[in-house]
């Protein structure tokens, strides 16, 4: 279905970012190293975006459209 393939791509996007930020996918470490990168900005569709926020916002979206939450059902 749609919806698992858009959530998918929403989900890789989100580690790929997790992935460049922290040289690492364990959570473990980077939960630990998010105090260092804190205010590092990133910029997205011409907007300058928190990286964490922007994970945040990519994991739960991505979360949400696996569980069919939102309107990407066909």
């Amino acid at each position: 279905m749609i919806m698992n393939r858009i959530a998918d791509v929403i989900f890789i996007i989100a580690i790929l970012i997790i992935f460049l930020t922290f040289k690492t996918t364990d959570y473990i470490t980077v939960f630990n190293l998010i105090p260092y990168i804190i205010n590092d900005q990133m910029v997205l569709l011409n907007i300058e975006v928190n990286k964490i926020t922007l994970i945040g916002l990519f994991l739960f979206v991505g979360a949400i459209g696996k569980s069919a939450q939102i309107g990407l059902h066909t």
